[in-house]
């Protein structure tokens, strides 16, 4: 029954898929004749199709524009946020064959060496900027860039790390961007004593890095069946008690950048008294619904349960996963299935060796 449960669910997100690309097939030629112009498509194209996008991912986001073939092009983006990749690649995926029109998910990497993004009064293109990789001994498999940007100053750091990350967005790809990179930060050029690399050898370092990583950890996969849980309990601002309960025997796995996604899936309740915490009967719906997660994203499968926290009105339970688009999908099954009975969001971050859980390390 449960299987039947997620398939109807998948079928009449697909059905609104549909009736979403229905329409737009309705207003393809017109929209066309718009973007092909470039004359008021704010007026005649962003106002009207931007609601309609809005009424079935609003947390998917587009750029339209024309190709040099004369069609024009609409490329749908999670704008950084992952969850959102899978439900852009979905959309994209029930589009139909339609005449001047192409669809992407996900922007693609600039086939322009020389393009340039402007912002904040800056330009950043390949001449003026270069990059170094930070290298760290514990965490090796991280990939840490500093980019070295020729017109930097200290008072304007954010707006042009912000530039840097815009513009890498366009050269790599989004793809390259989400599933590569771990971190990235600028400086100027005074006082580097690293070598600076020419950013047109980025993505062949990016390609050499991700080559060693995937043949170390593509076969990896946690048996669980020695984890060990253990319990803590403290406070939080506001003297508020928390507790918390973490897989710390896998806290040291040597395999941890394997499983580089963190799924955290927030439940929010009515605390029962001034503790914070939920009521029995919450607690057995909670209880029911961590069952059902580990089934539904089993260790074998690449999913691994590290453990909860619960304080002052929420349920954080975090999974480490080595992908995010089948996870993205099963959660959101599951948020269906429980949408009566919790109030529930969830969201992904890459943290390549689990370090945000390193409190709980109890060596």
């Amino acid at each position: 029954m449960a299987d039947f449960d997620q398939q109807k669910n998948f079928d009449q997100n697909k059905k609104t898929y549909n009736e979403f690309w229905k329409w737009f097939s309705g207003h393809a030629q017109d929209f066309y004749e718009v973007i092909k112009s470039g004359q008021n498509v704010e007026e005649n194209f962003i106002n009207i199709f931007a609601p309609e996008l809005d009424k079935i991912e609003s947390q998917v986001f587009f750029l339209v524009g024309m190709e040099e073939d004369k069609k024009a092009e609409l490329i749908f983006t999670p704008d950084g946020r992952i969850q959102n990749v899978f439900w852009a690649e979905k959309l994209v995926a029930e589009a139909p064959e339609i005449d001047n029109w192409k669809f992407r998910a996900l922007k693609p990497a600039s086939q322009n060496i020389d393009f340039a993004i402007k912002m904040h009064d800056l330009t950043f293109d390949r001449e003026n900027i270069q990059f170094y990789p930070i290298i760290h001994e514990n965490y090796p498999d991280k990939i840490d860039l500093m980019f070295v940007y020729n017109a930097y100053h200290e008072e304007a750091h954010d707006d042009i790390l912000n530039g840097i990350f815009i513009f890498l967005d366009n050269f790599l790809g989004e793809e390259t961007m989400i599933q590569s990179i771990d971190k990235i930060n600028v400086k100027g050029p005074q006082n580097v004593i690293e070598e600076l690399i020419p950013l047109e050898k980025l993505k062949d370092y990016i390609i050499w890095r991700e080559k060693e990583f995937v043949e170390k950890y593509q076969d990896v996969r946690h048996d669980p069946s020695n984890d060990e849980f253990t319990g803590f309990e403290g406070t939080v601002e506001g003297d508020k008690p928390i507790l918390s309960t973490f897989n710390t025997s896998i806290l040291n796995w040597e395999y941890k950048a394997s499983h580089p996604w963190i799924l955290v899936i927030m439940i929010h309740y009515t605390p029962e008294g001034e503790a914070g915490f939920p009521d029995a009967e919450t607690y057995k719906v909670i209880t029911a619904f961590e069952d059902d997660l580990e089934l539904t994203l089993p260790s074998l499968s690449g999913y691994i349960f590290l453990g909860s926290e619960t304080v002052d009105g929420l349920r954080e339970t975090f999974i480490a996963c080595r992908e995010f688009r089948l996870a993205t999908e099963a959660i959101h099954n599951l948020q269906v299935k429980y949408k009566d009975k919790l109030d529930m969001n969830y969201e992904f971050y890459k943290d390549k060796y689990w370090q945000s859980f390193e409190r709980y390390n109890m060596d």
